[in-house]
């Protein structure tokens, strides 16, 4: 099992929160009886994982993995539907926020957030 989060076969450090939203793309009907309704055409989630505190060498991981501007493979025991063998996203990563003084080396601490959108609608 997966205790940390995976991206391809990269293992990324233990994010200090994350979400999953499920994203409904529905199409809005009107019945025999004049009542409009809705119906789930597809399902998609997205995950969003926030470090607090991520080193310079830990981000360059996470931006060399999310500027192949390819799809990746998210594996994570926390969440049931991305358990082995995973499942394709898109990924984006904001910019870092620096927490700490410091340099490349030493002491520098960032605040990014990874945000993980499902390829295959459901």
């Amino acid at each position: 099992m997966a205790s940390y989060p995976y991206l391809n076969a990269t293992v990324l450090p233990a994010p200090s929160s994350s979400t999953q939203e499920l994203l409904i793309d529905k199409s809005v009907v009107e019945t025999a009886q004049n009542k409009t309704a809705w119906d789930a055409r597809s399902k998609k989630y997205r995950y969003t994982l926030n470090w607090d505190f991520i080193t310079v060498n830990e981000y360059d991981i996470l931006e060399a993995l999310v500027n192949n501007f390819e799809a990746l493979t998210f594996i994570w025991n926390k969440y049931s539907v991305t358990v082995s063998p995973g499942i394709s996203v898109l990924a984006t990563l904001s910019d870092r926020q620096s927490i700490t003084a410091g340099n490349q080396s030493t002491g520098f601490y960032s605040k990014v957030t990874l945000t993980l959108m499902e390829v295959n609608k459901r």
